[in-house]
């Protein structure tokens, strides 16, 4: 994913917003798209539809903005359920 600079004068420190927090926002505006995708595929459009190149552009922006969230979220140290490749259970036995 291309990186995007932010001129310098735009930073701050942030002394009230710790890591934790970044986080879950960025999850929060996850699921908000992922809703967002689900209603857009209740209300699929047929191909021959008049409006559905702009119902198409839709779910395709969405996607798009999850697939940015989810690199966001990933910068911020967040991993997802998959990620966790050497995960071993305690016991076994469940």
């Amino acid at each position: 994913m291309e990186e995007n600079i932010i001129p310098e004068e735009l930073n701050i420190e942030y002394k009230f917003v710790d890591i934790a927090w970044k986080q879950e926002y960025v999850l929060a505006r996850i699921a908000d798209n992922e809703r967002t995708h689900f209603e857009l595929m209740i209300d699929r459009l047929d191909p021959t539809h008049s409006e559905y190149a702009d119902w198409f552009e839709a779910c395709k922006s969405i996607v798009e903005e999850i697939e940015r969230l989810k690199f966001i979220y990933r910068q911020l140290g967040g991993s997802f359920g998959a990620e966790f490749t050497n995960v071993v259970p305690d016991s076994l036995d469940g």
